[in-house]
């Protein structure tokens, strides 16, 4: 297919939001499986099942498009911006990572990808595709890299030098064919450790491997269970994602401003959250109205409240103590069980307190 046809592809997609587009062939990646395959077999994985199955989940994907012969990849710069300044807030506060400071990037990019199938369909009727936004057996990040768009770091997120490490990744599985991205240089972290140093909960290994058992991106979103307890003083006031390793990254220092609106502080609920109005929604019903439309609505009720515990107990947050002890006697074994802790360490600090 002609390259006037690929550049019309990106022009177009540029023109609805993308900051990044590239053609690749649609073919497996056989490093990207070996290393999931050796990665799932030390359990990095922790709960997070599905990746055990990718042969599986990735043969169903090619059973909707048989003829696939290219991925049309995607990238989309979420950067907020910092935290917006303004008086101290009265009430204790637990931090979110900077992708759900707005609302459900799922939703937003997947409307974008259906006006880029139109396109393609209109200018190629013959047009099958099956658009991806991060649920579809695809290793995205190597794609991005085989389109040029940057490396990925030690800390494993994509690394790119128009907008640091905050990209969100989408795709477009077509049976169309137009000339392909030509093939770029790779980088690489040199002797960098910087983003090892800066993680909590020491998640990020030196084998280039995450594991997500440690990770606080991890425990507070994709673990429904106990949050093992050494890790709990770790996880500071943190209580959706972490950007901790991000924001340590050199890369860093390209950051710009996202251009779209979905994903700024004022489309969610922006850099942190009230702990104590989280104990206020008595009914799951009222949680997923709350959070309806943004990334905080991907952790159940007792899984926030889980959180939010074991964030006020590291504020060692007094004025918690009765919505912790309500919780106590009210509230699921997941979340009692976190409470309880909670109140050990403010208690303990008062204790402290008294004696000194």
């Amino acid at each position: 297919m002609k390259s006037g046809f690929f550049e019309a592809i990106k022009a177009f997609a540029e023109n609805l939001g993308f900051d990044l587009v590239g053609i690749v062939p649609f073919r497996p990646v056989k490093e990207a499986e070996a290393f999931l395959k050796k990665w799932t077999a030390k359990n990095y994985h922790g709960e997070m099942r599905y990746l055990e199955n990718f042969k599986e989940r990735r043969e169903r994907l090619r059973g909707k498009i048989p003829d696939a012969q290219s991925l049309i990849v995607l990238g989309v710069n979420y950067f907020p911006g910092g935290a917006k300044p303004g008086m101290k807030a009265s009430f204790p506060q637990g931090r979110i990572a900077r992708y759900a400071w707005g609302k459900d990037y799922h939703e937003a990019v997947r409307e974008k990808l259906r006006k880029l199938e139109g396109f393609l369909r209109e200018k190629h009727p013959e047009t099958r595709c099956v658009s991806c936004v991060d649920t579809e057996p695809l290793f995205e990040k190597a794609y991005a890299e085989k389109a040029g768009f940057g490396f990925c770091g030690k800390h494993t997120n994509l690394l790119t030098k128009r907008f640091g490490p905050w990209v969100f990744l989408a795709e477009i599985v077509t049976n169309l064919k137009p000339d392909f991205d030509p093939p770029k240089a790779k980088g690489n972290c040199g002797h960098c450790r910087r983003c090892l140093d800066a993680c909590p909960t020491k998640a990020i290994l030196p084998s280039r491997e995450i594991d997500a058992r440690r990770c606080i991106a991890y425990l507070t979103i994709e673990h429904k269970s106990i949050i093992p307890e050494e890790l709990r003083p770790l996880m500071k006031d943190w209580v959706f994602g972490c950007d901790e390793c991000l924001k340590a990254c050199p890369f860093a220092k390209f950051s710009k401003e996202t251009g779209w609106l979905e994903f700024k502080p004022e489309a969610g609920f922006g850099s942190s959250l009230d702990l104590l109005s989280l104990f206020r929604i008595k009914n799951n019903r009222d949680y997923k109205r709350k959070f309806e439309g943004t990334p905080l609505s991907r952790a159940s009720r007792k899984m926030m409240l889980r959180n939010a515990s074991v964030a006020l107990g590291n504020l060692k947050a007094k004025e918690a103590i009765p919505a912790l002890e309500q919780a106590l006697e009210n509230e699921a074994p997941l979340v009692r069980i976190h409470a309880a802790w909670a109140l050990g360490r403010i208690r303990k600090e008062e204790c402290r307190e008294v004696c000194d």
